[in-house]
């Protein structure tokens, strides 16, 4: 297997905390505006160099890896194979066929570049998560969140799990903050069910990662119950939502979702929940 140990290295002279979650979560969002560099203030410029990038890749530029690339961008069929890849250790399938030739190659790499990143996390043993603060309704709250794109390991799977009933219990006091908002379970088909701060509080007993987030917006009628909305960040949000991993594969979930009690925040409603 290709050694990407070297490159990093490099890497490390234009950030100091390469070696970091923040670190190589910077590296892989820098991989991914390679393709619009001028619109992209990059944390590591030293990828502005080909060979780098493609040296992330494990294609150092020799006359196989040229051939490799020609093939693949100029035989579909040929970029198809090489896109059963596998992220997570599960299998791609069918992706190729979706892709131009020339759309596939910058795909491949970058799943190259995931599993070479990935590679050299597992080494370190890097954790896969970041802490996130937020702040709603004046409340101030960090909790563990999963970092896009990295792994994680054995040890952020027991730091996730056990910080599942401190956000339940902010989630909770947010909603009983005046003037109070209405709790909700969300189903399968997105109708909103009345709940109770006790259904909501025994599911902590069953999750794995829980997060949250909220959602405000400014609503313009645009025709017969026809609305269209703007996103705006308000104080006191318009929803707050729950979100509860129940498995790892990411399969099961429960959502939960507090609601601002002035109806105005809905137009097209007065009476149910939206």
């Amino acid at each position: 297997m290709y050694n990407p140990v070297p490159v990093f290295h490099l890497l490390l002279q234009d950030n100091p905390y390469l070696f970091t979650t923040e670190g190589l979560s910077s590296l892989l969002w820098d991989c991914v505006h390679m393709k619009s560099p001028n619109r992209h203030k990059f944390t590591y410029p030293s990828l502005l160099n080909k060979q780098v990038y493609l040296a992330i890749a494990g294609l150092e530029g020799s006359a196989e890896d040229e051939l490799m690339i020609y093939r693949i961008m100029s035989n579909p069929q040929v970029w198809y194979n090489f896109t059963k890849v596998r992220q997570q250790d599960q299998p791609f399938e069918n992706i190729g066929e979706e892709f131009y030739s020339s759309f596939g190659i910058e795909i491949y790499l970058q799943h190259r570049i995931i599993n070479s990143i990935r590679y050299l996390q597992k080494s370190l043993n890097i954790s896969g998560i970041r802490q996130t603060n937020i702040a709603v309704r004046d409340r101030l709250f960090s909790y563990p969140t999963v970092e896009e794109h990295l792994v994680i390991l054995d040890r952020d799977r027991l730091t996730l799990q056990q910080s599942v009933p401190e956000i339940i219990k902010y989630f909770i006091s947010l909603a009983q903050i005046p003037p109070e908002y209405r709790l909700f379970l969300v189903d399968e088909k997105e109708q909103k069910i009345p709940t109770s701060v006790s259904i909501v509080e025994n599911a902590a007993s069953n999750a794995a990662i829980a997060e949250i987030s909220t959602e405000s917006f400014d609503w313009e009628l645009t025709g017969a119950n026809s609305w269209r909305g703007k996103s705006v960040e308000r104080l006191d949000p318009d929803k707050i939502r729950l979100t509860l991993h129940l498995d790892w594969d990411e399969n099961e979930f429960i959502f939960f979702e507090a609601q601002h009690p002035d109806l105005s925040r809905f137009p097209w409603t007065t009476e149910a929940a939206y």
